[in-house]
């Protein structure tokens, strides 16, 4: 039995990931993609990449669940319901891009702050009076 053998039987990521945000989940993967890269434990890629797009399904980070369906089903086309999803976020980003706008550019702009900042109202009252 070589060092590295058996190093599965004290891995805890089946223990505490129910217990952590899914997104404290993705570097817990990403470092046991590196394990198995260093032939330190025996699990396999795919079976990693599926839990890894199984923590993106639900979530808005739809370019990166695409990119991960593509390593895990090579060969399929990309479903609908993914296109369909990200569709949608990127509508809802759009939107939420314009209602932003307003204070977007107030912000980027130097010389509208400095203003604000001199008259005392560069902070939320101030602002959400600010026409």
């Amino acid at each position: 039995m070589t060092p590295t053998e058996g190093m599965e039987q004290w891995d805890l990521t089946s223990k505490i990931s129910p217990y952590l945000d899914r997104h404290m989940m993705f570097p817990l993967l990403e470092y046991l993609d590196g394990l198995i890269a260093d032939g330190t434990v025996s699990y396999s890629t795919q079976d990693v990449a599926a839990a890894r797009l199984a923590l993106l399904r639900p979530t808005h980070m739809v370019d990166y669940a695409i990119d991960i369906y593509k390593t895990v089903h090579p060969d399929n086309a990309i479903p609908a319901e993914m296109e369909e999803q990200k569709t949608s976020v990127y509508q809802r980003l759009e939107e939420l891009e314009k209602g932003c706008k307003a204070l977007h550019e107030l912000c980027s702009s130097e010389e509208e702050k400095a203003k604000l900042q001199a008259s005392g109202k560069w902070n939320v009252d101030g602002l959400a009076q600010t026409p």
